[in-house]
Parts: C-alpha cells; sequence; structure tokens
C-alpha cells in the first residue's frame, strides 16, 4: 500500500508581503489568532497595515457594560502600540458618558499616524462632544467620523488650525461640526459626504455666515436638518463636480454654483422657503448637462411656487426622477420639453394634502387639468423607451397623461404603473389595466404591466 504523501502547507510559503494583505482583510483579533498556526506565522500580524478593531467581543453575560468598556480600552493600549506600519485604522465601538473621553484621546493618537481613519461611535441616543487638541496630519487621505458627536473645532487654539493637505475623502455623519472651519482645512478633498442635524451647540455661540466647498470637489453629499437656521451663502464653485446630493432644511440664503461640464448624476431635496425659490432655477440651469436628476418632493414644490419659472435645456439627461404631492402634469410637460434625450421618466405621487404651494404655477398654467400639449416633446417620440409611475389613484388629470405617453410614445419598451387604493373604491388596478389596454399604442414594442 503506497504511502500517503505530507500535505503541504502551500499558504505558509508565500512571501511576507502577500500574507499581510491577506490577513489585512480580516478583523484584527482574527488575524492576531494566526501567530498560534506556527512559527511562521507567530509574529507576522505586527507588519499588518489595517486594523480593523470593534468592540462586539467584549460584552458578554459576565460582564457588565461598564467592565466591557473597561476591557476594551485595556485591549486597545496594550494590542495598537504592537503593530508597525498601520496605514487604516477602523474603530467602531459603543460608547457611554464613562469611556467617550478616552476613545476620543484614541481618535487624536490615530489622526496624525493613518492614512485612512474611520471611527464609528454607537449611543444609546446620547450626543458626546469632541474637544480635540490635535487635528493636524500630512498623511491623512480618508476621513470617516460616524455617531452622535458634538466637534468643538472652537477649542482648537488659533496657532494650531486643523489642517489635512492630503485628504481626499471626508465623511461626516455626526450631529454637529462647524463644516466651514473644517473644509477650511481640506483644501485638495474631492469626495466629501455630510450629514448633521445643526449648525450650533448649546456649547458654543457660532453661527456660520457661509459654507465654502473647497473647489477641487468631485462628489458632494450635504444633509442637513437645521430647519431654523439661517445660511447667508452657501458657496458651491467646484467645476469638477460629477455628482450632487444636497438635501437642505434650513434658510439659504444665496447659493454661489458655477458650470459642471462634468456632471453626472445631481439629486436635490430643498425646502421650499421663499428664499431657495428664488434661488433654485439658477441650480438647475447649472446642472442643466446632468445625465441623471432627481427632484424630491419639495424641491417641486419649490418650483411650483415661483411666479415665473423658465427652465433649463437638460440636453444630456437620460432619466429624470420626480416625487409629487398630487400629481401636476403641466409642470411634467415643460420638464419634458425641455429634456431632448430622456430615455427613462420616473415619477412618484403622493396624495395633495394643501395645494397652497402648487397656486403659483397653476394660476399661471390655467386652465386647471390636463391640457393636451400643442407639441409633442422630441423625447416622447424619439427617446423615452421606460416609464414608471408610482402612487396612482387613477384621477382623471393622470390617467390623461399615461394615455398620451402611451399613444405618443413611439419607441416606448416599458410602461409600469403602481396602482394606489382610492378611499371607498377598493384597489383601481383592475380598472385601470382594462383601460389602458384599450388604447392604441405609438409603439408595437410597449408591455404595459399594472402592479
Amino acid at each position: 500500500m503506497p504511502k500517503r504523501r505530507n500535505q503541504r502547507d502551500v499558504i505558509s510559503t508565500l512571501p511576507d508581503e502577500i500574507l499581510c494583505q491577506i490577513l489585512s482583510l480580516l478583523p484584527t483579533r482574527t488575524s492576531m489568532a494566526t501567530s498560534l498556526l506556527s512559527r511562521r506565522w507567530r509574529y507576522l500580524w505586527r507588519n499588518v497595515q489595517v486594523l480593523d478593531l470593534n468592540d462586539d467581543f467584549c460584552y458578554t453575560h459576565e460582564r457588565s457594560d461598564e467592565d466591557a468598556e473597561e476591557y476594551f480600552l485595556t485591549f486597545l493600549k496594550e494590542v495598537v502600540p504592537r503593530f508597525d506600519r498601520v496605514r487604516k485604522f477602523r474603530l467602531s465601538c459603543q460608547a457611554s458618558e464613562y469611556v467617550y473621553e478616552d476613545l476620543f484621546d484614541w481618535i487624536d493618537y490615530a489622526i496624525g499616524r493613518v492614512r485612512e481613519l474611520h471611527f464609528s461611535m454607537k449611543t444609546d441616543g446620547e450626543i458626546y462632544t469632541m474637544h480635540p487638541s490635535y487635528m493636524r496630519s500630512t498623511w491623512l487621505m480618508s476621513l470617516v467620523l460616524e455617531g452622535n458627536i458634538h466637534i468643538l473645532l472652537e477649542d482648537l487654539d488659533p496657532g494650531r488650525n486643523l489642517f489635512f493637505p492630503s485628504l481626499k475623502n471626508l465623511k461626516l455623519d455626526i450631529t454637529y461640526v462647524n463644516l466651514e472651519r473644517f473644509l477650511s482645512g481640506c483644501p485638495n478633498l474631492e469626495f466629501l459626504w455630510a450629514t448633521f442635524e445643526n449648525f450650533t451647540t448649546d456649547e458654543s455661540d457660532f453661527h456660520p455666515e457661509a459654507i465654502r466647498m473647497p473647489r477641487p470637489l468631485k462628489i458632494l453629499t450635504l444633509e442637513e436638518r437645521c430647519s431654523q437656521v439661517t445660511l447667508e451663502h452657501l458657496e458651491i464653485d467646484t467645476p469638477s463636480l460629477e455628482y450632487l446630493h444636497l438635501s437642505l432644511w434650513g434658510d439659504y440664503k444665496q447659493i454661489l454654483v458655477c458650470d459642471y461640464p462634468n456632471m453626472k448624476k445631481a439629486c436635490l431635496e430643498i425646502s421650499p422657503k421663499p428664499s431657495h425659490v428664488a434661488w433654485l432655477p439658477k441650480l438647475l440651469r447649472a446642472l442643466c448637462k446632468t445625465e441623471f436628476l432627481t427632484l424630491h418632493l419639495t424641491t417641486i414644490q419649490c418650483l411650483l411656487r415661483a411666479p415665473v419659472l423658465e427652465l433649463p435645456n437638460f440636453c444630456n439627461l437620460i432619466q429624470l426622477q420626480l416625487f409629487f404631492q398630487g400629481f401636476e402634469s403641466r409642470l411634467l410637460v415643460d420638464l419634458l420639453h425641455n429634456c431632448p434625450k430622456l430615455q427613462a421618466l420616473l415619477v412618484g405621487v403622493f396624495p395633495s394634502i394643501d395645494d397652497y404651494f402648487n397656486r403659483s404655477y397653476q394660476e399661471s398654467h390655467k386652465p386647471s387639468g390636463w391640457t393636451q400639449p400643442n407639441s409633442i416633446p422630441k423625447c416622447v417620440i424619439s427617446h423615452l423607451n421606460t416609464f414608471e409611475y408610482g402612487g396612482c389613484y387613477n384621477t382623471a388629470e393622470e390617467h390623461d397623461f399615461i394615455a398620451y405617453i402611451l399613444q405618443k410614445g413611439l419607441v416606448l419598451k416599458t410602461m409600469r404603473i403602481h396602482a394606489k387604493a382610492k378611499a371607498f373604491y377598493g384597489f383601481v388596478k383592475p380598472e385601470l389595466y382594462e383601460a389602458l389596454s384599450n388604447i392604441p399604442r405609438g409603439s408595437s414594442m410597449c408591455r404595459l404591466e399594472v402592479v
């Protein structure tokens, strides 16, 4: 009987650099555990350049929450200094009043020593204040901070202002930060995702007058829920911008924009305040070269309030997504006339509760209800292949518009209607499907779905 050959440990023969890259894909505690495999693996984990730590293993039935937090802090103190060449540090942990200052000290420690830092702090709803003592690094390229955190940059000494000259990627999903001061120290930023709840805190009397975006930005997501706060000036003078998502609930008196020749996708959720009604058309003109455009409910309300609305020509737009509070066919037709290459139209409708926001637009576009356009929008007969309508109650205006697209859409491939139930009348799906099925279609390829 032949002898079995010893199975060879192929992976252990790989160079250290490749093994460390493999270990860097694992959680840090798992990569440390490989030290038990053999002498070959005993110290490899110290050369891993990615440190990925979370405190899940600390919370057991035997430990109280305070003991678990203390145990994790001890683990950090013992383990982190053993790693020689950390480039990326990811720290995710729970926090309480007992340990949060120690956790923030770890952020201060890491911020000047790594290329990428991701800190996520989970709390029970309590908000914790970070008083950074050191916010400078010539090495840091990516920074992510998440959690119920107030970052008080006002506490920094004047001679030690925040400065990250190499930072390209910044994500702030927190409660408060002096965003203007933070961005002033990031001159080469290309990706920004800023989500916060307020411009100021009870601990700070700071009220910004302006927020200026770094000019090299290519991707910008700015979301805030500061409905009671006024900002005099928002500056998005970023000619390289490719993606824009604005969700603004505060009162922005003025906005500075520029031409965005590289714009690919834009999403706008702008609260319907009088100052926003004044500058929103200017923003739309700046976005006229985008390929994908989403206008949320509040943005539509802004447009409907405009006494006079001059829509730009969206020369490159291939997908348009709109959300209405009560269907408004006139605005939709006007948009279609200005989107000559549109291929996909996605419409979502919520029931109209108050037509106050619609009043200005309706008064300048009488009579009310559906009126067939004098000319067919170019995109309908040449490019529009997908039409999806969500929240259809099968009102007369909705029915007439859908029928119009079905009849005039010469290259339409898919029409999908999401039917809603009418009060006291039940679901409209069967009657709607039957009515639309009897309408002559402009495209022999069109598939009708009512769901």
